[in-house]
C-alpha cells in the first residue's frame, strides 16, 4: 500500500475510536440479553430499553458528523446504503419500544436487529473508518465534536419533563427531534 494511502493512526478520544466504543457498548447490551432467561423480564426490558437509546444516540451523531464527512472520501452509494440501514435499525427500535418481553416477536426483533446492527458495524468499520482516516480529516477534533454534541443530547434528555399526558418518558425516539417515546404505553 502506498505511504499516501495508508490510513491515519486512530487518536484515543477521536471520532472513530468513539465510535468503535460505542459499537462494542452495544455487542455487549445484546450479549447481555442473550444472557437472560425468558422469566427475567424486567431485566430484558430494561437491557432492550438501554440498547434501543444506545442506537438511537448512535445513529443520530454519526447522522449529523460523521457521514456529512465521509461524503468527500467515499462514493455516494455507500453513503445512501449507510442511511438506509439507519432507517431500517430506526424502525426496528421503534417496533421493540411498542412491545413487551412476554410478546411473540419480542425475541425475534432482538434477533433481527442483532443482526442487521452487526451486518452495519462491519460495513462501517471496514469500509467508512478506514476511508475516514484515509481522507486526512483531524479524527481528534471530530471527536470533540462528537463527544459535545452527545453530551448535549444526554443533557437534553435530563430536562425533559417527568410525564407527558401521564405516560413517562423512558429515553429516545430519534435523537434531536425532541419527541420522547413513551415505551410500551398501551395496555397489557
Amino acid at each position: 500500500m502506498p505511504a499516501h494511502d495508508a490510513p491515519a493512526p486512530e487518536p484515543p478520544g477521536g471520532i472513530l475510536a468513539q465510535l468503535r466504543a460505542d459499537h462494542a457498548h452495544v455487542r455487549a447490551l445484546f450479549h447481555a440479553f442473550a444472557m437472560l432467561d425468558r422469566e427475567q423480564e424486567a431485566e430484558r426490558e430494561r437491557v432492550v430499553d438501554d440498547l434501543c437509546d444506545a442506537l438511537a444516540m448512535h445513529a443520530l451523531l454519526e447522522d449529523e458528523l460523521f457521514y456529512p464527512v465521509l461524503r468527500a472520501a467515499v462514493d455516494d452509494k455507500l453513503l445512501e446504503d449507510a442511511a438506509l440501514e439507519h432507517d431500517s435499525m430506526r424502525e426496528l427500535v421503534e417496533q421493540l419500544e411498542s412491545l413487551f418481553p412476554d410478546d411473540a416477536y419480542f425475541d425475534v426483533s432482538v434477533a433481527v436487529l442483532a443482526d442487521e446492527v452487526e451486518r452495519h458495524v462491519a460495513f462501517e468499520e471496514n469500509l467508512l473508518f478506514p476511508a475516514l482516516a484515509r481522507s486526512g480529516a483531524d479524527q481528534l477534533a471530530l471527536g470533540l465534536r462528537l463527544h459535545a454534541r452527545r453530551a448535549e443530547l444526554e443533557t437534553s434528555l435530563l430536562d425533559q419533563p417527568p410525564a407527558i399526558d401521564g405516560c413517562e418518558p423512558r429515553g429516545l425516539l430519534h435523537g434531536a427531534t425532541g419527541r420522547l417515546r413513551e415505551r410500551r404505553s398501551r395496555p397489557r
